[in-house]
């Protein structure tokens, strides 16, 4: 008598000759892993860029890129979320769709879950010392990272893993209430194709271009110990980057320049000489909030402080400061020192909002 034996799954045959791998589901290539990556963390840095214009790199791998190193840090974790939960109940993310990986359990074939998922990325910080974890996969027999080794997962060359639980109950229900739902698998590879076209090709080809905008000059005229003359001007500088023609500002420098001349409008030779004030002055710009903060000040651009130029008599001390935080409606104060720091003239005023200038590219 004949005997018929029916389709048995991978989950009840377990690891067999191949280990945890089939015929129809082989071990996935390293560089189709690390291609992958790659394009998940396009995919990460360009949702991070359209949203915050502050996009960070290699974000999809600890160790290989810091999501919270640029201004994007929450969406660039939100995204992380979300691609962790398509892996975890798929399988896939958009650059694993593409390339033809899934992540799968080594005993049962399917998905883990996004506990497991978000388990096995943070493993991953184990593969990033001296990257010897993600290397490791190129050799070892099944392609496993340490997070792989911990987690019990690994990497299969396919697009259709065995579902899992809660996604093949949903299908089930889906089939029985509304099989006009039913989609192609074609279509949600080529979705994932464009996604990660789109990211990448705005993560290879940025532009940049920045606008400057000047706020209105605050002059103090001192007369003692001699005529003089402070002027304050606060510039803002907006830098800006374009890809595929989509612009988002990605920092802004606000720059306070201070002066100090020998002289001050109305004033005669006879209310004080230049020589009346002592050797080795130097200036100072202060800025305070209203609530006493002093901002972080940048590293000097070595530009020439803005008012020299414009100012009437000779030039007798100049200073800049530079911060990334908005200064508008703080107090910026400038100081003309002498030896020892000695204070000899202080002017201040409150730097009003600074419009948008064209941008330059």
């Amino acid at each position: 008598m004949a005997t018929t034996s029916s389709p048995t799954s991978h989950a009840e045959v377990g690891p067999g000759p191949l280990g945890p791998f089939t015929p129809e589901r082989p071990k996935a290539p390293w560089g189709l892993r690390a291609l992958a990556v790659l394009l998940d963390s396009a995919v990460v840095a360009g949702v991070a860029f359209l949203a915050t214009g502050d996009p960070p790199s290699l974000a999809a791998l600890p160790g290989l890129g810091d999501p919270a190193e640029a201004g994007g840090t929450g969406w660039a974790a939100a995204t992380l979320l979300a691609l962790g939960a398509l892996q975890g109940y798929t399988g896939m993310t958009p650059g694993k769709r593409v390339v033809g990986v899934s992540v799968v359990d080594a005993g049962s074939g399917r998905p883990i879950g996004l506990l497991g998922t978000v388990l096995r990325w943070l493993a991953h910080v184990l593969d990033s010392i001296l990257l010897v974890g993600y290397l490791r996969a190129a050799w070892h027999p099944e392609g496993r990272t340490f997070a792989d080794s911990l987690l019990g997962t690994v990497a299969v060359h396919t697009t259709t893993p065995e579902p899992h639980p809660w996604v093949a109950r949903a299908r089930r229900l889906r089939d029985r209430s509304a099989p006009g739902l039913r989609w192609p698998r074609r279509a949600t590879g080529a979705a994932a194709l464009v996604l990660c076209a789109g990211a990448a090709a705005m993560s290879l080809v940025p532009g940049s271009a920045s606008e400057t905008g000047s706020a209105d000059e605050t002059l103090c005229m001192v007369t003692e110990p001699v005529p003089l003359t402070a002027m304050i001007t606060a510039s803002r500088t907006t830098s800006w980057e374009t890809r595929l023609g989509i612009s988002r500002a990605v920092q802004n420098t606000w720059h306070l320049d201070a002066g100090w001349s020998d002289e001050a409008p109305g004033t005669t030779d006879t209310d004080g000489e230049p020589g009346d004030l002592p050797d080795g002055l130097h200036a100072v710009v202060l800025v305070r909030s209203p609530g006493g903060t002093v901002p972080r000040a940048l590293p000097d651009d070595g530009a020439a402080p803005g008012p020299a130029s414009s100012m009437p008599g000779t030039v007798l001390a100049t200073a800049r400061t530079a911060t990334s935080e908005d200064v508008t409606g703080w107090t910026a104060t400038t100081q003309l020192l002498g030896d020892g720091g000695t204070v000899l003239a202080e002017c201040s005023g409150v730097i009003p909002p600074i419009a948008a200038a064209r941008r330059v590219p």
